[in-house]
């Protein structure tokens, strides 16, 4: 078995691969290079390059076909110009993301709720078992938790929802800029655990139908999520110990 690959690699690969594609002018149906020819350009692994692929597949910018190799989808998107492509670099622009992602994914769960099919239910299910198999790490489970609110701007059955999860693509959660703060084991259980928790209860709010329950769960969950940014760049700053994370 492979050993766990570091998150933040695995990111930075991803955005090595989208600045290939747009330096090099690809559209969609162009094909990548061999994962061979990958891990030379980028000096990583084939399951660096796997889970990298894999993590812009799942963000719908790349697909695969099996014995054809892996090709461009809808990179367009990533050349405009919209701000919300831009990936944080300081504390204060990812609070500003956190604040932006509140002003939509409130509603989008409340419709959700009202609109979502048990195929909708199933989905989110699948992401939310896929977060607790991923690595033990602040990061890990990024990807699983990406899928579960986009399957939940899905279920909305509003095309608009899904296509501003997709605008933001891994910078969705950028949870990686957390892995310095959260140094222990134990730590990092708990800030996993309080976080799948707190996806459980999104989805049982809307499982149920209940849209003002799924609205106040969602906000609870974004509020959360900018108190732990908040509480992160205190201690970038030097400002609180490890230990309030």
């Amino acid at each position: 078995m492979n050993p766990p690959v570091p998150a933040r690699l695995t990111d930075k690969v991803k955005a090595g691969l989208v600045k290939m594609i747009e330096e090099q002018g690809l559209i969609a149906g162009d094909k990548l290079p061999t994962a061979e020819q990958l891990c030379a350009m980028f000096g990583v692994s084939r399951t660096v390059i796997r889970e990298a692929v894999a993590s812009l597949t799942a963000d719908g910018l790349l697909w695969s076909r099996r014995g054809s190799g892996v090709f461009v989808t809808q990179m367009e998107r990533l050349r405009t110009n919209s701000a919300s492509m831009q990936e944080p670099r300081d504390p204060g622009a990812v609070l500003e993301m956190m604040e932006l992602r509140m002003s939509v994914e409130i509603e989008a769960a409340a419709l959700a709720a009202e609109r979502r099919t048990e195929t909708h239910l199933l989905r989110m299910e699948t992401a939310l078992r896929s977060a607790r198999h991923d690595p033990l790490t602040v990061s890990g489970g990024s990807d699983a938790d990406r899928i579960f609110h986009r399957e939940i701007a899905i279920a909305t059955g509003n095309s608009r929802f899904i296509l501003f999860l997709d605008d933001l693509g891994y910078l969705l959660i950028p949870r990686h800029v957390l892995e310095s703060s959260i140094g222990t084991e134990s730590d990092r259980r708990s800030f996993l655990a309080e976080v799948q928790s707190e996806h459980y209860g999104i989805y049982e709010e809307i499982s149920s139908r209940n849209s003002a329950g799924a609205r106040a769960a969602m906000r609870s969950h974004l509020e959360k999520g900018r108190r732990r940014y908040r509480e992160w760049s205190l201690v970038q700053q030097g400002g609180v110990p490890n230990s309030v994370l």
